[in-house]
């Protein structure tokens, strides 16, 4: 076409500007713009191919090899709107930048072009110094996004086996926890020898935590990595206290160090009773685990109209930076390859996540050296 290109001042001022290897496919019927885009857009990293119509630029194209097309937009056979749309339907092509080029008033025909997938538009007459550049750049983008859908695709594929592994860790090793509690009781029960009863009652006890450990790694991994399924139910918050306090407890501890109280008066809720009692009680079993008795929890309302549960004790408290970094998994205030005490390091990481999933949040509510106050608060129904 008479004035789709301009000639450059000098030769060596158009050629294609430095990238990494590229291979540029040119679709025009225009024979002369063809041999100028070969001429001014080829370079030591970078090869052109010439296409006369969309036809055969579509036969080019499923071949593949091609990183980037040009692509005049009126052409006979199959013009370039129809070639864009066939590309994008073409399994493997969806992601070729497609730089169309069409006249400086064209404004329709950018639009037509760009809701059909162009990746972006030259205006004629054709600057190859200017092609070279936006050709460069639009390459360095898509190469960008390229990687990013990659590695987005690696880290869902990952995802989805870290999920069934976790699946199949929480079904499969239930069988051989009970086997061994099962047969370490049987032993403490009817060995006549004192030593053996003390073996037998070593090996529950190590047995019993270790399967505490498995469930709540199991429990944070699914609440972290967002497997969550919401079910409601009607539920009162003194109730929830009663049944979190009771779970913690279970994990060690005396109920005499625990004070329970519910200022709500009886207040219900209309919400996931299993998530909420999930944050509640790992709240609890970390006072017991880190904190200082007596351990109060007091449940209320906040002026806002919502719920909040406040767990204190008499520890020596932490500073909101301390903070941030304990309700991050596998940290207790401190990096998680330097930990000093027991535990793992998931009890403030979940209740984290199961408040989240509620549409409730955790705070600190206490400063070093006035004992550790810690409150989770929620709305009256999700």
């Amino acid at each position: 076409m008479a004035e789709a290109w301009q000639l450059p001042e000098t030769t060596a001022g158009a050629q294609f500007v430095p990238t990494d290897h590229a291979r540029i496919l040119v679709v025009d019927d225009d024979p002369i713009l063809r041999e100028f885009a070969g001429v001014y857009l080829t370079s030591p990293t970078t090869e052109v191919e010439v296409a006369e119509d969309g036809h055969a630029a579509l036969a080019r194209l499923k071949q593949g090899g091609i990183d980037i097309a040009l692509v005049d937009l009126e052409m006979p056979v199959m013009d370039g709107f129809e070639l864009i749309a066939a590309v994008r339907a073409t399994p493997g092509l969806e992601g070729l930048p497609i730089v169309v080029i069409t006249g400086r008033e064209d404004m329709e025909a950018i639009d037509r072009a760009y809701s059909s997938g162009a990746t972006s538009f030259a205006i004629k007459p054709l600057n190859w110094r200017l092609i070279s550049h936006q050709l460069a750049y639009v390459l360095r983008n898509s190469r960008a996004d390229a990687k990013q859908r990659e590695a987005r695709v690696l880290a869902e594929k990952a995802d989805a086996l870290k999920t069934n592994i976790l699946r199949l860790m929480r079904h499969e090793f239930n069988t051989p926890f009970n086997v061994i509690l099962g047969f370490g009781r049987l032993i403490e029960s009817h060995a006549d020898n004192g030593a053996i009863q003390g073996h037998a009652r070593q090996i529950l006890m190590a047995a019993e935590k270790f399967k505490r450990m498995h469930d709540q790694l199991m429990e944070s991994a699914r609440i972290l990595s967002g497997d969550i399924e919401i079910n409601r139910k009607v539920f009162s918050v003194a109730d929830l206290i009663k049944a979190a306090a009771r779970e913690a407890l279970r994990a060690g501890g005396k109920s005499s160090d625990l004070k329970l109280a519910d200022r709500t008066q009886n207040c219900e809720i209309v919400g996931d009773f299993d998530l909420l009692q999930t944050a509640l009680r790992n709240l609890i079993e970390n006072a017991f685990l880190h904190g200082a008795v007596p351990i109060q929890v007091t449940g209320f309302k906040t002026p806002q109209g919502r719920v909040a549960i406040r767990v204190s004790d008499a520890g020596k408290g932490m500073d909101q930076s301390s903070f941030a970094l304990a309700i991050q998994a596998f940290k207790q205030g401190q990096s998680a390859l330097e930990r000093s005490e027991d535990g793992l390091g998931l009890g403030l990481a979940t209740a984290v996540g199961s408040l989240k999933a509620v549409g409730g949040d955790i705070h600190l509510m206490s400063e070093v050296g006035e004992g550790f106050g810690i409150e989770m608060e929620f709305p009256l129904e999700i």
